[in-house]
């Protein structure tokens, strides 16, 4: 029997290994070796889970934060933009 023993993470796990590392500014090389990991277990887990987070991003696409008002050119003689902050506060623009 060989003196290492298996640990065996859950996909959570090393998805926090992962950004842990990111965090900490070191190699991949430099952090398995301080965390006593395999790296080739530390790779495949960074390829699969980002393999995974792209799929997921290009399935469901997020919603936008911005507003499409269509083209605001010379066609137009004018717009009125209104936004409720909230709390009372009313944010008007307008171009005439």
């Amino acid at each position: 029997m060989s003196g290492t023993t298996r640990t065996r993470r859950t996909s959570g796990q090393w998805r926090e290994l992962i950004d842990e590392q990111v965090d900490s500014g070191l190699s991949q090389v430099a952090f398995c070796k301080r965390k006593r990991i395999a790296l080739s277990s530390f790779a495949n887990w960074k390829r699969k889970l980002s393999a995974v987070s792209i799929e997921r991003k290009s399935s469901t696409p997020e919603p936008s934060p911005w507003i499409d008002l269509g083209r605001l050119g010379a066609e137009r003689s004018g717009w009125d933009v209104e936004l409720d902050l909230g709390g009372g506060i009313c944010l008007r623009l307008r171009r005439g």
